[in-house]
């Protein structure tokens, strides 16, 4: 078996910069504010950093919306202080991966603002422009619909015609189809690679390319998104996504990032479970590195679904290719409340991230039990949470707020020590169990939520058969059960997902028990049962 790279054997940590920890009481995140934090995810076990975009930007989608690609913002810091980060972390040995956004820029982007001035000038072709159809034109181009619903075209009083954006308007879709674009973006990759970074996280990745003939895309009856298939809104949209065009520029990307040190690494957002995304690990697995799987993020609580996930994954990723599964992250709402707030059921799920073959993401918070925040209409700040569907506002129920509030590291009212005076009011409310739910209750606390991370972390970190060994899952009823495996060093992950004791036969005789889910508690009785208390996860060693 090959030697396995960095990436495939580290915890990653998700930091969204404007809600980890303010420097500067402006009640927004802020460079400075990680780099105090630096040494607290050093302790927690953190081996890589995924920060979503601080560039340039007019923040209408905070920071997905990008203005210079080449820049810090003034909110966030400066280059000084991106390039003390930069050392810091490495200092740390704890890797730096930023979020570019390939597919689309601002609509305030000096590249856009030039495009959009005339159909004649010299950037037009720098992002995707059409006529429209029926009378005067004032139809949409094509059927092709926007990822958050709506139609991809939106109209240009200037030029009076129609621009394309993937998801929300203030977001126009470069034209990839143009060799000078590519340039330049690639040249956006160079800078951040000279800068020392490890890797780049490609927002929607799967959407680069668009059908040069602009086709309509096919109807489907599928309304809601699946991780099985790319229709959803009764489209299919085969002419929007998963071009070869973009698994072929996926492949470009990688030599680029290879060519500096095949340590650097890519991973990749994209729609849909592993048999759509699949292609963009490259056909000879020299694509993406990883791309995110989030199927994990849509199942009930039961032992038989995670596993056929599971199942389905290692079917599709075997060795040599690489899963990465995802619970949480800045778009989907907060695990943990997922299944109601209950800490023994979040254990047992990060559990499980830890101990499966691929690469775990933790998300900021996560780590203390973070839940998701009921953001009052008023200090509602998502674009999302502005869609109206026939008036009907619908945005809220759908709007991102909720799992970007501020990280709690203390009981302090206000704001829960995210800004350094108190009385500082946050750019989003924190949760009102912070006074409870902070890293300074649970830091000396044995049984608290993140004792349990660290430990599950360092434990994962000196088990060579969790970071690097093969997976195989054992058909045992009740229960999630798999063996982890690396030449002689064997070791068997059991999970309860009932809220009942159970007892099983153990698969894995003569055994130690490594770790245990249920605090300092290993219920582990004899070599030939083992008893598992309700959601209690046991790592077991033979």
């Amino acid at each position: 078996m090959e030697k396995k790279k960095w990436w495939q054997k580290a915890v990653f940590y998700q930091i969204y910069p404007r809600s980890f920890a303010d420097s500067t009481n402006n009640g927004i995140g802020d460079l400075q504010g990680i780099i105090g934090k630096l040494d607290y995810l050093h302790d927690l076990g953190i081996d890589a950093i995924w920060f979503s975009p601080f560039f340039p930007s007019p923040q209408k989608d905070y920071g997905y919306d990008i203005t210079d690609y080449g820049a810090i913002d003034p909110e966030y810091g400066t280059m000084s202080d991106f390039e003390e980060l930069l050392e810091q972390a490495h200092s740390l040995e704890i890797k730096v991966i930023l979020d570019m956004v390939l597919n689309h820029t601002s609509d305030q982007h000096p590249w856009f603002l030039e495009s959009r001035s005339s159909s004649s000038n010299a950037k037009r072709d720098w992002y995707v422009w059409r006529k429209g159809r029926g009378k005067n034109g004032r139809k949409p181009p094509n059927n092709w619909k926007a990822i958050i619903g709506g139609s991809v075209w939106e109209g240009d009083k200037t030029t009076e015609e129609y621009y394309l954006h993937q998801f929300l308007p203030c977001q126009p879709d470069l034209n990839w189809w143009n060799p000078k674009v590519q340039e330049a973006m690639f040249s956006y990759l160079k800078f951040w690679l000279d800068k020392g970074v490890d890797g780049f996280r490609l927002d929607i990745i799967h959407t680069l390319f668009e059908d040069k003939e602009f086709h309509d895309n096919p109807r489907s009856w599928r309304l809601l998104p699946s991780n099985d298939s790319e229709a959803y809104l009764f489209q299919d949209p085969m002419h929007t996504s998963y071009l070869k065009e973009t698994l072929e520029m996926c492949t470009h990307i990688r030599n680029l990032v290879d060519s500096y040190s095949p340590d650097r690494m890519l991973i990749g957002e994209a729609m849909g479970g592993p048999r759509l995304f699949r292609p963009l690990y490259g056909e000879y697995n020299d694509g993406l590195n990883l791309v995110f799987n989030f199927k994990f993020s849509d199942q009930s609580f039961s032992a038989k679904n995670f596993s056929q996930v599971i199942q389905e994954t290692e079917s599709i990723l075997p060795n040599p290719y690489w899963p990465c599964y995802v619970f949480s992250n800045h778009d989907k709402s907060r695990m943990i409340s997922r299944y109601g707030n209950d800490q023994k059921k979040a254990k047992l799920l990060t559990f499980l991230l830890l101990t499966l073959r691929g690469t775990p993401f933790i998300y900021y918070g996560e780590e203390i039990g973070m839940t998701q925040v009921k953001v009052p209409k008023e200090s509602l700040k998502d674009p999302l949470s502005q869609l109206r569907v026939w008036k009907i506002p619908i945005g809220r129920f759908f709007g991102r707020d909720g799992c970007r509030t501020p990280m709690q590291w203390n009981n302090s009212a206000k704001n829960a020590g995210f800004s350094s005076d108190p009385s500082i009011k946050p750019w989003l409310p924190v949760a009102e169990n912070s006074s409870l739910v902070n890293v300074d209750n649970q830091i000396n606390d044995e049984k608290s939520m993140l004792t349990f991370f660290k430990r599950i972390i360092q434990v994962r970190k000196v088990t060579k058969a969790l970071t690097e060994g093969t997976l195989h899952l054992l058909p045992i009823d009740d229960c999630l059960v798999f063996e982890r495996r690396i030449a002689e060093e064997k070791v068997l992950s059991v999970l309860n997902f009932s809220k009942k004791q159970i007892q099983i036969q153990n698969p894995l005789p003569l055994s130690t028990a490594l770790f245990s889910t249920d605090a300092l508690n290993i219920s582990y009785k004899t070599d030939e049962y083992i008893t598992l208390q309700q959601y209690e996860g046991l790592l077991l060693k033979g």
